[in-house]
């Protein structure tokens, strides 16, 4: 009975630090990033430019556009445009010219006050989208409350950093 109390302590012990392990910062564990066949623009008036796909009926309803049920899935090319002098937003074009606007930053999420956000639209918001920085490489589509949209294994609320 000791030794098999023992071994249950052990294997235990073994999964605590295995997962501690998985989970601590490395130089590998950095997300890597996108390549573009086409170009795309570049020079110090762009912030980035983010790729990702996620659920259209939900960014269509913060847009206030109808919901066509044969969409699906919405495939986003965003680039975010800044001030060259200033480093502040401009505009944004969102699929090569099919939409743009003026964007800003703004602050906090309701889990985060602090939160870097960046609002679509910022001159209309009640039509807004918010991303949430999650680092250079990756933004995350919050919804209308700022808060994280749950996407599926075939589908997330992320766009990542494409470069040339």
């Amino acid at each position: 009975m000791k030794i098999r109390m023992f071994c249950l302590f052990v294997g235990c012990l073994l999964l605590v630090v295995q997962s501690a392990r998985a989970q601590e910062a490395r130089a590998g564990n950095v997300p890597s990033k996108t390549y573009s066949r086409t170009p795309l623009a570049e020079g110090a008036t762009v912030v980035g430019h983010f790729e990702g796909r996620f659920p259209c009926a939900e960014i269509t309803k913060d847009w206030k556009m109808p919901v066509r049920p044969e969409c699906v899935k919405m495939k986003w090319g965003l680039t975010l445009f800044q001030d060259p002098v200033t480093h502040q937003p401009t505009t944004y074009q969102l699929n090569r010219k099919a939409r743009a606007g003026k964007w800003a930053i703004v602050r906090g999420t309701k889990t985060d006050p602090e939160a870097v956000v960046y609002q679509l639209d910022s001159d209309t918001p009640e039509v807004s989208v918010y991303l949430l920085k999650g680092d250079d490489n990756v933004l995350f589509v919050l919804d209308q409350e700022r808060n994280f949209r749950v996407g599926t294994g075939y589908l997330s609320y992320t766009l990542n950093r494409v470069v040339n």
